[in-house]
């Protein structure tokens, strides 16, 4: 049985809203569900922004094309030839088309009576999970999209050109794997998605990885470190901050005060380091989780002698995460009410 509590717990903060639990119904409807008439692929949003649980049947839904794809009815002419598509869409090759409307990508005819979902926190008791879904930007989605392929080496499965109904719903069916899809313009439109989010979808059976996933800590240092080959100059550079550190030890044992102040600062935070640093520079490294946070310094510390700084500043340290592209990662920022929130590392990395 899967642990949503804490699949929930690890997914808090890195997709939209909730996570949504998608389950058949292969006779009854259940109460605790209510039916909306939008299109079979919108009762996403009601479960994810609105936290209600709903479902789509041949009665309770807005499109007609989805439901033919659910295999809740036969469609008319236009859906089972495919015309539907080559017809409107000039790239469609009458071929194509058909293939997309047909086969794995719609579910047998009478396999369910409709389709439910509701937020994974929140699922009625005694219902079958059978995948989950998330919506969320590229950077998560190479992380959630990897449920299944850590354990067995199986990639997700992706999509393009077809419904996003049969993304969602037949899919993960037929194929019993993870999906990662930027769905179609229908499916983007009926669930809000902003231009830079896409959808996952997760087999029940593989939720639990994402604990692992999103919730260990990986040696950050230690995977960087396995790709530099000998020749690397990153060795040489170590060794230098390897010896400035040494050397600024020794200093500080001896009648250099400035620099025994600057190392016992760094101590305070907990970082070790090979040249002069101000307080404000080491308190925003140790806004990063722990185990990012000598990697931090290794890099600023390479960006200041490239660029002739005889001390690492907060303006250095901001200018170093900008030329990476990280600093937005690394900023804090706040809720409505004002609450400070961690940036993306916090948030990712957090066990919180």
């Amino acid at each position: 049985m899967a642990n949503i509590e804490g699949i929930c717990q690890v997914l808090k903060g890195k997709v939209r809203g909730n996570p949504v639990a998608v389950t058949f119904f292969e006779n009854e409807i259940p109460a605790d569900y209510e039916g909306v008439k939008v299109e079979p692929c919108g009762i996403l949003k009601h479960a994810m922004d609105d936290g209600k649980s709903v479902y789509f049947d041949k009665t309770f839904n807005d499109c007609s094309h989805g439901t033919y794809l659910m295999g809740l009815d036969e469609g008319n002419d236009l859906m089972r030839s495919g015309e539907i598509l080559y017809k409107f869409i000039p790239s469609y090759e009458e071929s194509a088309a058909k293939a997309v409307n047909s086969g794995k990508f719609r579910l047998p005819s009478g396999l369910v009576k409709g389709i439910g979902a509701a937020p994974l926190n929140n699922v009625p008791k005694g219902m079958d999970i059978k995948w989950i879904v998330v919506i969320c930007t590229p950077k998560e989605a190479a992380l959630i999209a990897a449920a299944r392929s850590v354990k067995d080496g199986v990639m997700p499965s992706t999509a393009a050109g077809n419904s996003f109904c049969t993304d969602v719903f037949a899919t993960p069916w037929f194929e019993n794997n993870v999906v990662m899809t930027p769905g179609d313009m229908g499916g983007r439109m009926a669930n809000k998605l902003k231009p830079e989010e896409l959808f996952v979808i997760i087999p029940i059976e593989y939720a639990d990885n994402l604990i692992d996933i999103l919730g260990a800590r990986p040696d950050v240092k230690g995977i960087f470190e396995a790709t530099k080959p000998e020749h690397s100059e990153y060795w040489a550079k170590k060794r230098a901050k390897e010896e400035r550190a040494k050397a600024r030890e020794a200093a500080s044992e001896s009648s250099d005060s400035k620099v025994e102040d600057n190392v016992a600062l760094a101590k305070k935070y907990g970082l070790k380091t090979s040249m002069d640093w101000d307080e404000e520079a080491m308190q925003l490294i140790c806004k990063a989780p722990k185990f990012v946070r000598g990697f931090a310094v290794g890099n600023v510390e390479d960006f200041a002698e490239e660029n002739d700084y005889k001390i690492v500043t907060l303006a250095v340290v901001n200018e170093q995460m900008d030329k990476a592209g990280t600093r937005k990662y690394m900023n804090f920022g706040s809720d409505n009410d004002g609450e400070k929130k961690p940036g993306f590392f916090s948030r990712l990395f957090s066990k919180k």
